[in-house]
């Protein structure tokens, strides 16, 4: 795409000032070599962060379910922690499937929605606490994906 002349000026103007270019900018004057598009948002960590930052805590499971080769567990603790402990497990070689491949299959998502609401148990105790809204909840979001993403094994469906 190319500049418009006063689209040119405009910089050069705000750039003899010392002034920021406006974030529009980057694409017109970087512009990707496919298209794609970027959420920009505040406290945005980048992927990398995400992925080597987040800190892994020993899986403490509560129950085990079934039999045999198969380990299903129900895990207490927060998730991004637990998807990160995960990780590492698949890493080690610990979340082999029988065809030989690591990591999940497939990986079921139920997210909270930003209610801003708390849920009860059926004792009327708070179960959880939907509290996290606007940027920090695509970010909340966001950061477990990643996570999940990297659990998947290359055959996943």
């Amino acid at each position: 795409m190319e500049l418009s002349e006063s689209r040119r000026q405009e910089i050069i103007d705000k750039v003899s000032c010392g002034e920021p270019l406006p974030a529009d900018f980057k694409h017109l004057l970087f512009p990707p070599e496919r298209q794609e598009y970027e959420l920009v948002y505040a406290a945005k960590m980048p992927e990398q962060d995400v992925l080597a930052g987040t800190m892994a805590l020993p899986l403490q499971p509560i129950r085990s379910f079934g039999s045999g080769e198969s380990d299903n567990r129900l895990i207490f603790g927060d998730n991004l922690q637990a998807l990160k402990a995960l990780l590492r497990l698949k890493q080690e070689g610990g979340l082999r499937n029988p065809d030989g491949t690591d990591g999940f299959k497939l990986i079921y998502l139920d997210p909270p929605f930003a209610t801003t609401r708390d849920f009860a148990a059926d004792t009327e105790e708070v179960a959880y606490a939907d509290k996290v809204v606007g940027a920090r909840f695509v970010e909340f979001l966001r950061r477990r994906l990643i996570l999940m993403r990297e659990l998947l094994a290359p055959n996943a469906t």
